[in-house]
């Protein structure tokens, strides 16, 4: 190889060429690679402070959270929607001697489409159901009362807002495919609060169900009436009478029964053990994150013996 050649060629690590095949390899242009076992001679002569260090700060997390932080409670209520298939069946066996046709198409525009779950799901997270529920409830003055942390966040403009982001932030709602079932869950600073909202959604979601059926019933009725008044066959007056008349059950259902459009399997309950803090969580994020910084001074401080460049 040329004189030329051998500046023209790029860094070549030492040891590569003749050299002991025991000897780090560094790069002769990049400085020199550092040797971590004198690091970890240092880190494991010194294993006591980092363990203790690790210990101090998962019993002082747990310390802080226990004493200082306020608990909040979880309460949940499981429900199971109740189909309107029965209603539907009443409605279309009336329609059955009528053979199909119109009145057919206006008895099946009067039922359900059957997906009642997903339509509560929507109404619960909904903002004017929300809404609505804090000021029937009087529970402004306790959603907006100002926290430790508040001076964190700036100022909300409109107080409806911030109503309903505090009370989506407590409050949850899952639907089971495999049970049909949904849990209501609401989180509180006391059992008894989280239990009574909870109620809340529960009785509100209940009577807006129970107002909507009637009001769905109530035009369906006056629309029904209205056509056998003006319908000039006999036959197909008196089946339109008798919807009407399936029209009323289906309105007195509504306001006569307690649990029309669903079921409470399990009524709101908040465990004794608060939700918040997670005190052991806590305690082991702290331990590791005092771990981590104990090894990183050990390591800083150690002054560990560095390998020479060759």
């Amino acid at each position: 190889m040329s004189r030329g050649d051998s500046q023209i060629a790029g860094p070549r690590p030492v040891g590569s060429l003749g050299a002991p095949e025991h000897a780090p390899v560094r790069w002769r242009d990049e400085g020199e690679l550092i040797d971590l076992r004198p690091y970890l001679l240092v880190l494991t002569a010194r294993w006591r402070t980092i363990a203790g260090v690790a210990v101090l700060a998962g019993v002082i997390a747990a310390a802080i959270a226990s004493l200082t932080l306020p608990k909040w409670y979880l309460a949940s209520a499981v429900v199971r929607p109740i189909s309107t298939s029965a209603v539907e069946s009443r409605i279309t066996g009336a329609m059955g001697a009528l053979g199909g046709g119109e009145l057919g198409g206006l008895a099946s525009s009067l039922t359900g489409s059957g997906n009642e779950s997903g339509e509560y799901v929507a109404i619960l997270h909904g903002f004017g159901f929300n809404v609505a529920l804090a000021d029937r409830h009087h529970l402004k003055d306790e959603l907006l009362k100002p926290g430790l942390l508040s001076f964190l966040h700036s100022k909300q403009k409109d107080p409806d807002w911030a109503i309903y982001r505090a009370l989506q932030k407590r409050f949850d709602c899952d639907y089971s495919i495999k049970t049909g079932n949904l849990t209501l869950k609401f989180e509180a600073k006391s059992r008894a609060d989280a239990e009574r909202i909870l109620g809340y959604y529960i009785d509100d979601l209940m009577q807006l169900m129970r107002t909507r059926e009637v009001r769905d019933a109530t035009s369906a009725i006056e629309s029904l009436e209205a056509e056998a008044v003006s319908s000039p066959d006999p036959v197909l007056r008196a089946q339109l009478y008798e919807l009407v008349a399936k029209q009323v059950e289906r309105k007195k259902t509504a306001q006569v029964e307690a649990d029309f459009a669903f079921r409470v399997l399990d009524p709101p309950a908040a465990s004794d053990q608060p939700s918040k803090p997670r005190v052991a969580l806590d305690a082991v994020v702290a331990a590791l994150l005092g771990f981590l910084c104990a090894v990183w001074l050990v390591a800083r401080t150690g002054k560990p013996v560095r390998g020479a460049t060759r």
